[in-house]
């Protein structure tokens, strides 16, 4: 969906002569990458505009990806019955979600762009909306998982190292295995 065009509003030109069907579509895999799509703000210059839609395809991955990891931390935190003061799935998601957004600065690839160039009638001011179909290797977002368990497998260990006591110790051990079984079974960003 387009930024919402105002009632004196006109698209003018487009780089297609239909909207691509990828333009909505959720992220997908594609092989051994994921695709995913980003729209602009409207802009008076086109690069500002692609610059953009990069930048919220890359945000739009990272929040997709975090939900998932999100839900898995979650699941694991259950089935290992780990207190939030332990393990809090909502900060090892963000710090996974800022590894990937790092991640991605260098690693996401334009594959294909749309652009339309709108004119606001009453003003005769002209702006762009562009959409890009972007993809980024499934490795990078499983790299990302895995260094994001590492770190919290070297934070258990250092608060089981700095615990006093012998069930403070062992909660933590159990959260140690909980996020080893973790790394195990790696990252799939099929649900």
């Amino acid at each position: 969906v387009p930024p919402a065009a105002e009632p004196d509003e006109k698209l003018i030109w487009s780089s297609h002569d239909l909207r691509p069907g990828w333009t909505v579509t959720e992220p997908e895999t594609v092989g051994e990458e994921l695709a995913f799509v980003g729209l602009s703000g409207k802009y008076a210059i086109e690069k500002e505009a692609r610059d953009d839609a990069m930048r919220a395809a890359a945000n739009n991955l990272v929040k997709y990806i975090g939900t998932l990891a999100q839900d898995r931390f979650e699941r694991l935190q259950t089935s290992y019955g780990l207190t939030t003061e332990i393990v809090d799935p909502t900060n090892v998601t963000r710090r996974f979600e800022e590894q990937l957004a790092s991640a991605f600065v260098t690693r996401v690839r334009p594959k294909e762009w749309y652009i339309e160039k709108w004119l606001r009638k009453q003003t005769k001011e002209t702006y762009f909306a562009v959409f890009v179909l972007a993809k980024v290797p499934k490795s990078t977002v499983e790299k990302a998982y895995e260094d994001v368990v590492d770190a919290t497998i070297d934070d258990l260990k250092n608060k089981r190292d700095e615990a006093n006591e012998a069930k403070a110790k062992a909660q933590f051990e159990n959260a140690m295995k909980a996020f080893e079984e973790a790394k195990e079974q790696g990252f799939s960003i099929e649900k």
